[in-house]
């Protein structure tokens, strides 16, 4: 009788034991669910958030027609001792009015920025249509560090109106 005492004690211990395991279990799975069901919603809000600034960024630059700047035609001598000269006319496509403004305002430095970039091509590099692709990226990328742009971008492209080499 003494033994049948001492088995119903050990498994009525080891009941309470899985009880309070399975309640610990329950609670730390709830608490887990809650966390993940906060931090979702605060991405979602983030996301949600961050969406409307694109759209309204996209939509303040995109109404109406582009806005294009020419620049004045540079003509310099290319890279390589071949004597070739290269003639090109540009324009920019803006992002808005404002970056108009301020492209006119940065235009001697932007000028300054081109025609040592133009000059240090060879009329091999710019022969090919790869070469005058990757020109425009560079252009634009001239364009932007000369205007003090930062992280935004006031030109969108660059778009060549004029593009003569002239080997001697």
């Amino acid at each position: 009788m003494a033994e049948e005492q001492k088995k119903d004690k050990k498994a009525a211990g080891g009941s309470k034991l899985l009880i309070i395991v399975i309640a610990l279990l329950v609670l730390v799975l709830a608490a887990v669910g809650g966390l993940a069901a906060y931090v979702f919603a605060n991405m979602q809000k983030g996301d949600a958030a961050h969406a409307e600034q694109v759209d309204e960024k996209a939509v303040k630059k995109k109404e109406g027609p582009p806005i294009f700047q020419k620049l004045d035609t540079f003509v310099v001598n290319l890279a390589g001792g071949s004597g070739a000269m290269l003639q090109v006319e540009m324009q920019a496509e803006l992002a808005d009015e404002d970056a108009k403004k301020r492209f006119t305002d940065y235009m001697p430095k932007v000028r300054s920025a081109l025609i040592l970039l133009l000059s240090s091509k060879t009329s091999e590099e710019l022969a090919t249509p790869d070469g005058k692709v990757k020109l425009k990226a560079q252009v634009k990328k001239i364009i932007n560090e000369a205007m003090d742009a930062g992280s935004e971008e006031p030109v969108d492209s660059v778009l060549f109106t004029s593009f003569i080499i002239q080997e001697q």
